[in-house]
C-alpha cells in the first residue's frame, strides 16, 4: 500500500543543523562546537530537593497549565527582576520548554496563510514552527554592521494584510544580539500601529552582558498584545528538563492552555517542581554561569579576530559568536564542511539561521574553556594569525 502522509510533511523540514550533526558522528577527534547547550550541571540546590519529591513518589498529572507554584514562580521572578506583572492564574502556563511555548502561542495566534515575521538571521527552527501552525514565515533583516540590530525600514516594508505576528528573540540565537529598550518601543510601537501581535522569545534572559535584560512586555502600551516566552533550560542549566512558559493576555494564554491539553495534557510534574525550586532559590549559581560564559566570550572573540579571515563582533547575550568568515568562503556551508573536515571543529552555517546568516558560521562557547583554546589552536594552525 502507498503511504500518504498529510501535506504538512513536505512544508516542514527537519533542521538544516542535523546535517552537521550527522556528518559529525561519523568522525573522531573533533572540537565540538555547535551544540547550543550549558556544560553546567543543573545547580544542586535543585538536584537536591527534586530528589526529595522523587522519594515522596507522587509523579502524576498536573493542572494543563501547570502548577500553581511554579505558575507563580515565573509570575514573581519577572515582577522581581524586571517589573514585569503576570497574574499566575490567569497570564500563565508551563509549557514543554520554550519551544513548546512558542508552538502552542503560534497555534493560538495564526489562521492558515497569516505572515509570521522573525529575525533573519533566528532561530533555525522558527520556520517549522510557523508553518506547522498553518502560518507563512516572513524573514526580517537584522544588520550585521549593527550588531545585528533590527532594520526597521525593512521590517516595516514587509508588513502586508496578511501579517499577524512579530517574533523577537533577544539574547539572540544565533548571533548573541541584544534588543535594547529604545529597539523594543519602536517594534511594539510598530505592532500597535499596525495591530499585530509579538511572540517575544527570551530563552536567554539571564545570560546577558554588561547590561540588563528588557523584556519586550516592559517597553509596550498595550502589554495584552505580547506574548512573553521563557526557558529553565539556559537559566538553570536544565536543558534536558525541557520546561519553559508563556506569559501574555488571559484570552491568549486560555487558548494555549486547551492546546498543551491535547498535545501534551501537561508538562512533567517534576521538571515544574524543579523549576519552581530554581526560580525560588539562590540565583547565585545562575550568576555564576552568566560570569563564566562572559569569560569565555572574552577570551573567544579576541582570540578569533586574532586569525587570519575571521571577524567576530562582540556579543552581548546568549552563549554564541557568529563569525564572519566570507573572505575565506562565502560558502558558509562548504566551510564549514572544511572546518570538520580539515580542522577537525564543528560549527553551525550561518545561512541556515537565514540569508542573512551567508558567509557566517556560529560557534558555541558553551563549553569548557580548554575545549575553546583547543579549537584556536586548530585554528590558528589552518588559517595562521591576521
Amino acid at each position: 500500500m502507498a503511504i500518504q502522509l498529510s501535506e504538512r510533511t513536505d512544508k516542514i523540514q527537519a533542521s538544516p543543523i542535523r546535517k552537521i550533526f550527522d556528518m559529525a558522528s561519523k568522525m573522531e577527534g573533533l572540537t565540538r562546537l555547535e551544540v547550543g547547550q550549558p556544560d553546567f550541571k543543573t545547580p544542586g540546590y535543585i538536584l537536591e530537593a527534586t530528589k526529595e519529591m522523587m522519594n515522596d513518589g507522587f509523579i502524576g498529572y498536573s493542572p494543563t497549565n501547570g502548577l500553581p507554584q511554579t505558575r507563580a514562580a515565573v509570575a514573581e521572578r519577572y515582577k522581581t527582576d524586571y517589573g514585569v506583572e503576570y497574574d499566575p492564574n490567569s497570564q500563565v502556563v508551563i509549557t514543554h520548554g520554550a519551544s513548546g511555548a512558542l508552538h502552542l502561542a503560534l497555534r493560538a495566534l495564526v489562521n492558515p496563510g497569516d505572515e509570521v515575521l522573525r529575525p533573519d538571521p533566528g532561530f533555525a527552527s522558527y520556520d517549522g514552527i510557523i508553518r506547522d501552525a498553518d502560518g507563512e514565515p516572513v524573514l526580517y533583516p537584522l544588520l550585521p554592521e549593527q550588531n545585528f540590530a533590527v532594520d526597521f525600514e525593512a521590517l516595516e516594508k514587509l508588513i502586508t494584510p496578511k501579517t499577524k505576528v512579530i517574533m523577537l528573540n533577544s539574547p539572540s540565537n544565533p548571533t548573541g544580539g541584544v534588543l535594547d529598550y529604545e529597539q523594543l518601543v519602536r517594534i511594539n510601537e510598530m505592532a500597535e500601529k499596525h495591530n499585530l501581535y509579538i511572540l517575544s522569545d527570551e530563552a536567554y534572559d539571564k545570560v546577558i552582558f554588561g547590561q540588563e535584560h528588557v523584556p519586550t512586555a516592559k517597553a509596550a502600551k498595550d502589554p495584552s498584545r505580547v506574548i512573553t516566552v521563557g526557558s529553565a533550560s539556559k537559566d538553570y542549566a536544565m536543558c534536558g528538563w525541557r520546561i519553559g512558559f508563556a506569559a501574555g493576555a488571559p484570552e491568549i494564554i486560555g487558548q494555549i492552555v486547551k492546546f498543551q491539553s491535547l498535545a501534551i495534557i501537561c508538562p512533567s510534574i517534576l521538571a515544574q517542581k524543579a523549576y519552581a525550586v530554581g526560580l525560588t532559590g539562590p540565583q547565585d549559581d545562575t550568576e555564576k554561569m552568566r560570569l563564566e560564559y562572559q569569560r569565555r566570550r572574552d577570551y573567544f572573540v579576541n582570540a578569533l579576530n586574532k586569525i587570519s579571515g575571521f571577524k567576530c563582533p562582540m556579543p552581548d547575550g546568549a552563549f554564541y559568536v557568529f563569525v564572519d568568515i566570507s573572505a575565506h568562503n562565502p560558502d558558509d556551508w562548504a566551510f564549514a564542511e572544511t572546518l570538520i573536515k580539515e580542522a577537525k571543529i564543528t560549527s553551525i552555517p550561518g545561512s541556515s539561521f537565514g540569508p542573512t546568516g551567508k558567509g557566517f558560521i556560529r560557534f558555541s562557547y558553551a563549553t569548557s574553556m580548554a575545549v575553546l583554546e583547543e579549537a584556536i589552536e586548530k585554528l590558528t594552525a589552518k588559517f595562521g594569525t591576521a
